[in-house]
């Protein structure tokens, strides 16, 4: 059998201690970085965000939650496709904000290097953003009212209600979402 991964990761371990990586090396790590912090980060704001809005029992939140898990349904090529389509100059986003008279907008999503791993963390953090609020919101839903009730009558603020109540009780979420 010829293990190709096995000899990339020797010429791997060799550049790191015998000589300097290339520069795509370093290169491919901090995209894989930025990618890996934003992504956690903003799925993690974003969905705890849409889970508390829906956990107020707002009006059309049976419309709203489906809207919010259906990217999630999709696989990654569709969402792939999908998302080369909206950012497509001739086609996309920049094709209908021209048409409604914004004809000064134009920008590089994906041909832009500096500007393309962002583009990929918005579709990524778009695709998953719907699963981490389903999950905060079963979360929220979980948390018993006695405690919120008991702190309400303590002079609890709501601010302090999910600072000191609610964000602790979901740790275990945080975790694994």
């Amino acid at each position: 059998y010829a293990l190709t991964g096995a000899r990339a990761y020797q010429r791997l371990w060799r550049w790191t201690f015998e000589s300097d990586p290339p520069s795509s090396w370093y290169t491919s790590i901090t995209n894989m970085a930025i990618f890996g912090f934003l992504y956690v980060g903003i799925c993690l704001a974003l969905g705890l965000f849409l889970a508390i809005l829906l956990d107020q029992k707002i009006r059309g939140e049976g419309l709203l939650r489906p809207i919010f898990l259906y990217p999630m349904a999709l696989s990654f090529i569709v969402t792939g496709v999908a998302w080369k389509w909206f950012l497509d100059p001739g086609l996309g986003l920049e094709q209908t904000l021209h048409h409604f008279g914004w004809t000064s907008f134009h920008f590089d999503w994906i041909k832009n290097k500096d500007f393309v791993i962002y583009t990929v963390v918005i579709a990524g953090v778009w695709q998953a953003s719907g699963f981490v609020m389903a999950m905060f919101l079963a979360g929220l839903r979980g948390i018993d009212g006695e405690i919120m009730k008991a702190a309400q009558i303590d002079g609890a603020s709501p601010l302090q209600l999910y600072r000191r109540i609610v964000i602790p009780l979901l740790r275990p979420i945080f975790l694994s979402a």
